[in-house]
């Protein structure tokens, strides 16, 4: 319960940041082989456009989230985390009002817990996070973006117990 309530007032404080300076806002659900995940994020654009002589062009963002694990097998734990990532993002211009994209991110993260079920074990709770995906951003003024992530954690070899974890996950993000 102590760390359920450390993760809810960082994240709170978080959110509470003025809305001007946060660019979007996301929900992410994803499921893997040891435990199910659910995030919430906010972004903040990198504002830049690299190499964009042609329709491609590469930009990228903060993305600070928020998550709660679930282990699947027997001696299951809740995990929280907290994360931040800086996210490329290779996009194309705008066709008929969508723009795909693909995106690499590797960022920071620390989870309450070490374990993810009896036999999953991560041997920190500091963990990489490094995510590949693609999507679409559509709508009007592009305001809505629908992308699937491979999402692989692991410690690195900070600790010699370094199995990681991964999740396919489904993100929905809405930009102010």
């Amino acid at each position: 319960m102590k760390n359920k309530v450390k993760l809810l007032s960082v994240f709170y404080c978080m959110a509470a940041t003025p809305s001007y300076a946060i660019d979007g806002i996301a929900i992410i659900v994803g499921s893997g082989q040891d435990a199910n995940t659910m995030a919430i994020s906010v972004q903040w654009d990198w504002e830049r456009r690299w190499f964009a002589e042609g329709d491609w062009w590469l930009g990228g963002y903060w993305e600070l989230d928020g998550s709660y694990w679930k282990g699947k097998d027997h001696g299951a734990n809740d995990i929280y985390g907290l994360g931040i990532t800086p996210v490329l993002r290779l996009q194309r211009s705008t066709i008929n009002n969508i723009m795909p994209y693909i995106e690499l991110g590797i960022g920071a993260h620390v989870l309450s817990e070490k374990t993810v079920n009896d036999d999953k074990r991560l041997g920190t709770n500091f963990q990489f996070g490094d995510h590949l995906g693609a999507g679409i951003r559509f709508g009007q003024d592009l305001s809505y973006d629908l992308g699937y992530r491979f999402q692989h954690y692991s410690n690195a070899g900070l600790s010699s117990n370094n199995p990681g974890i991964n999740f396919h996950e489904l993100r929905i993000r809405y930009s102010f």
